[in-house]
């Protein structure tokens, strides 16, 4: 066995003991309630939580009310309080994940007002196609109303997790980039995520802070990573092999594409 892959399994065993502690976690009755939705591994993509890289492939999977990413939750988008779904979201409101063009999109917790339980639909309306808004009266007096508007409100809260579930699956499928983190997330495109991985293992190798590195990639025309990012990044320096790994395969990849296209070419 080569000492790159003992390397590369050794992180991806550390990736996935992570915990995103700015989550709360998915109660026993939320799960038995709201059951599991299994996505299929996608092999293109980028993830990072909290700075630390996650290699694929990645499975995108709805546990209750939760949403992991290769058994780590990255989103908790209606809490689940007293055996019903919250009237609003936890505190700090809805956070976008990906804007209409793909484009890089960061967005603070305190961006958006929270919104009550009977604009479910919206809840979920940042990832693929809204669906048509169910009749669920507010939540507010859940605890006192009959069974029928309770299931009504499970039954919405499903459909939109199950959007945003399929959403990251498909975005992910794209080759996109998510950054998770407590404070923010950032996502992007391809393009962009290319040109990252361009620049970003060489620079955490080298790196000798968060400063550092930050000054590193926006030499390299990578603007979309601040220094708080920066920050976790070089916390989690030490994945830069597999970053490095990632970038091989890239390049292999698009090495093998382009003879491809030259070979074509010659035939016409």
């Amino acid at each position: 066995m080569s000492k790159r892959f003992l390397i590369a399994a050794w992180f991806c065993l550390c990736g996935l003991s992570i915990q995103a502690a700015w989550l709360p976690d998915v109660t026993e009755q939320a799960l038995a309630e709201l059951g599991v939705a299994y996505g299929t591994p996608q092999i293109s993509g980028f993830v990072f939580i909290e700075g630390r890289y996650i290699p694929p492939p990645y499975t995108v999977t709805r546990r209750g009310n939760g949403i992991f990413i290769n058994r780590i939750q990255v989103e908790q988008p209606v809490p689940w309080t007293n055996g019903t779904p919250d009237s609003a979201l936890a505190g700090d409101g809805v956070r976008k994940t990906v804007d209409a063009d793909g484009d890089f999109e960061e967005v603070s917790p305190t961006v958006e007002p929270v919104k009550q339980a009977n604009d479910i639909d919206e809840l979920f309306n940042d990832i693929g196609t809204p669906a048509a808004r169910p009749e669920v009266e507010q939540p507010e007096s859940m605890a006192v109303r009959g069974p029928e508007q309770i299931k009504l409100a499970k039954e919405a809260m499903l459909e939109g997790l199950e959007r945003l579930r399929k959403g990251y699956e498909v975005a992910l499928g794209r080759g996109e980039i998510f950054f998770f983190g407590s404070q923010k997330r950032v996502n992007g495109n391809y393009g962009s995520a290319r040109t990252m991985m361009g620049v970003l293992p060489k620079a955490l190798r080298q790196a000798q802070s968060p400063q550092e590195l930050h000054h590193s990639l926006r030499q390299g025309g990578v603007f979309f990573i601040d220094i708080g990012i920066c920050g976790e990044l070089y916390r989690n320096r030490t994945t830069f092999p597999l970053l490095e790994e990632r970038l091989k395969k890239i390049e292999e990849s698009e090495a093998l594409e382009e003879a491809r296209r030259n070979k074509e070419a010659r035939r016409w």
